[in-house]
């Protein structure tokens, strides 16, 4: 809780109020750093999904429409890119707000600028950003066991459970040092000090993973270079 409380004081937050056109009706001024290529006059010209190129506007409607449906806080990450050529990783928050106007639907968007808290200068992660509840939680690397895809986002599995992360799982993957992760399947990516056994069979890899029950299955086409790398071949 201190490390998280020590996080919150060192992020400002962006903040958009938006209706459900994407309209937006106000911003504070930690906006106008985060997206340094627009103007306020500009911002304010423009939707919420204009501030961003389509994978991200995509993600941001969809975040919209589950928010829609819950009635409750939404987090997920988005990646955009800056005017220097540099990738900045935002963490929004999804807020749906009341009104005393019954007819008018507002939201809130909470954006963090978690870019040095998860990335080294070689843009590799240091830290996954993970949504629980309310809360950022940075995941350490060595802490992660395994990733799964979840549809277009991921889950990142721990000793202590299963964190949803807003980035996908080719994604997390080109950001990880590829000298402890490796994707075995389309939807796995495994830390490699964390396997226990290795099962060999009738042209199929499996592999267990610490703390954990069931077998990923290896690929055939990754099988070779995965057991290579595990000096079995």
């Amino acid at each position: 809780m201190d490390d998280f409380v020590s996080l919150l004081n060192h992020l400002e937050p962006g903040i958009v109020i938006f209706d459900w056109n994407y309209k937006i009706h106000y911003i504070n001024r930690s906006i106008l750093t985060l997206f340094a290529d627009f103007s306020a006059s500009t911002i304010f010209n423009k939707s919420l999904i204009g501030l961003h190129h389509k994978e991200s506007a995509d993600k941001i409607t969809h975040m919209l429409n589950l928010l829609n449906t819950s009635k409750r806080q939404i987090p997920f990450s988005i990646k955009i890119l800056s005017k220097d050529n540099q990738y900045k990783y935002l963490f929004i928050k999804l807020i749906s707000l009341l009104s005393h106007n019954f007819n008018e639907s507002l939201f809130c968007a909470l954006l963090y600028d978690i870019t040095a808290y998860i990335s080294d200068k070689s843009m590799h992660l240091l830290k996954i950003p993970v949504g629980i509840k309310n809360e950022i939680r940075l995941i350490d690397l060595e802490d992660v066991i395994y990733v799964e895809a979840d549809n277009v986002y991921s889950r990142v599995y721990t000793a202590r459970g299963g964190f949803f992360s807003g980035l996908s799982l080719g994604r997390l993957y080109d950001r990880l040092p590829h000298k402890y992760f490796f994707k075995i399947h389309r939807s796995y990516i495994v830390n490699l000090t964390k396997i226990n056994k290795v099962f060999k069979g009738q042209g199929a890899v499996y592999v267990s993973l610490q703390g954990e029950d069931k077998k990923l299955p290896v690929s055939r086409n990754r099988s070779r270079e995965f057991l290579e790398r595990l000096g079995l071949k």
